[in-house]
């Protein structure tokens, strides 16, 4: 089984991190938070389905950056800072990692989970 092609890899990849900047940066969206929440959520089932790891990356802290972020963002400014930032940013390159090695079957699964949840929501 083949990964995803490498231009729809590097496409995603590109909005993840790219989102993330603009966190960091201070002008960040609530869309660039939920794609890059998103992001974190589908590398969870990955790493839950075998494909790699988040070593130093805990939920909670995850789940707590982003609250606070979601929480900013009521004023009008959601933003990670540069512990935040580095912390996404490692479980961002798991990702891409993991785009590169899961196949097409398993990362559509994966969306299509991501889907049911926000469904659920």
């Amino acid at each position: 089984m083949l990964p995803l092609p490498k231009p729809i890899r590097d496409a995603l990849s590109l909005e993840y991190h790219l989102q993330l900047e603009a966190l960091h940066a201070g002008v960040g969206s609530l869309m660039a938070l939920q794609v890059v929440m998103r992001a974190v959520i589908a590398t969870g089932i990955l790493c839950e389905l075998g494909y790699g790891d988040i070593q130093n990356a805990s939920y909670k802290d995850l789940e707590k950056i982003a609250n606070n972020s979601f929480c900013s963002g009521a004023q009008g400014r959601f933003y990670f800072d540069g512990d935040a930032f580095r912390l996404f940013a490692k479980v961002l390159t798991t990702h891409d990692s993991q785009l590169e090695a899961a196949p097409v079957k398993v990362i559509d699964e994966v969306a299509k989970r991501l889907e049911r949840y926000r469904g659920a929501a």
